[in-house]
């Protein structure tokens, strides 16, 4: 079998009739679909074995969450190639025939990121690839820019946004899958970071293109992205970043996460700011442990790092930060 695609769910059943039927109408067609549920109570599985027979459906007790969840699809998968469809996600006919044809075309290549345009706005940008700013943060490339034909060309990208990506099985094998203690957000920049630590490029592929709707489930995690988001993002710092990268940008790199707290403090969203901040202290030695690790299997140069990375961002921080405090 070529491929796998791996679906998470948690209380989507109304998403799940348009994000399965998209595979259905894939031009590529040696590929299994296993859905992964995460104890959902709205009917969810029973929903996919009734209308959708051809979908495996794995079912866990309870929400463990988008990591561990990705992680039992991955090992339970079979394919060649492994592709991860968000839930609230709808893939274009010939989304997975463009993804597999960019990695069977480009050996070299680890993994491949997927054109995510806004369900509700299609020409609206939810991310061509995933970026890793100097200043120690990731993000999504061309995140709410409108598609103007910049995004067009197949090229090379730090990483791929999870919610509609896919990955060589033996990079997946080499590297490791996703960081359990993530829970969510964030984990895919993680990976990614990984992959090429170990050098593993990655291509975004625009002709493969996903409608999202945005927040679709992550919504409902209500305060835990500001918590997750910002305890997830140092994690990825801390365990990935080269000490000679770290070092020549920390000023940079604490001005920005001092500049980030102190606009979501302003905000009234001290609490999980510094439930982050407390978390990221007390699990400092397994994190740094984590690192030793990675560290130790890193086989590119700080140069070629530097040069799959985006400048910037910083100031765009800071302004977010000092507008808040005007505002208050």
């Amino acid at each position: 079998m070529r491929a796998s695609v791996i679906i998470v769910n948690w209380n989507g059943k109304h998403f799940l009739e348009g994000c399965l039927t998209s595979l259905r109408e894939q031009t590529f067609g040696d590929f299994e679909t296993i859905l992964v549920d995460n104890g959902s109570t709205d009917g969810s599985p029973e929903f996919v074995n009734g209308r959708f027979p051809e979908v495996t459906v794995v079912r866990l007790p309870e929400n463990y969450g988008f990591c561990v969840a990705n992680n039992v699809g991955i090992r339970q998968s079979e394919g060649q190639y492994v592709a991860l469809l968000n839930n609230d996600a709808e893939a274009s006919p010939r989304w997975l025939e463009e993804l597999v044809g960019a990695l069977d075309s480009n050996p070299q290549a680890g993994f491949c990121a997927s054109k995510l345009l806004l369900y509700d706005h299609p020409d609206i940008v939810d991310s061509a690839g995933d970026i890793f700013y100097t200043c120690g943060v990731g993000d999504k490339r061309g995140r709410q820019e409108r598609d103007d034909g910049q995004f067009d060309e197949m090229i090379p990208v730090f990483g791929a946004c999870a919610g509609a990506a896919l990955y060589r099985r033996e990079m997946l094998e080499d590297v490791g899958l996703f960081d359990e203690d993530f829970f969510a957000y964030d984990e895919d920049i993680d990976l990614s970071f990984r992959a090429q630590l170990r050098g593993y490029s990655c291509l975004f592929v625009p002709e493969a293109v996903v409608r999202h709707h945005l927040k679709g489930t992550s919504r409902k995690l209500l305060e835990k992205p500001v918590y997750l988001a910002r305890r997830n993002a140092l994690y990825v710092l801390v365990k990935n970043m080269p000490l000679g990268l770290l070092s020549r940008r920390l000023p940079y790199i604490l001005c920005y996460y001092l500049a980030g707290d102190l606009s979501y403090i302003i905000r009234g969203n001290w609490k999980p700011v510094l439930r982050a901040r407390l978390h990221n202290l007390t699990h400092l030695r397994k994190t740094l442990a984590s690192r030793r690790q990675i560290q130790a299997g890193r086989r590119v140069s700080n140069g070629y790092l530097n040069s799959v990375m985006t400048p910037g961002r910083i100031r765009a921080i800071l302004r977010k930060a000092l507008g808040s405090l005007k505002a208050r």
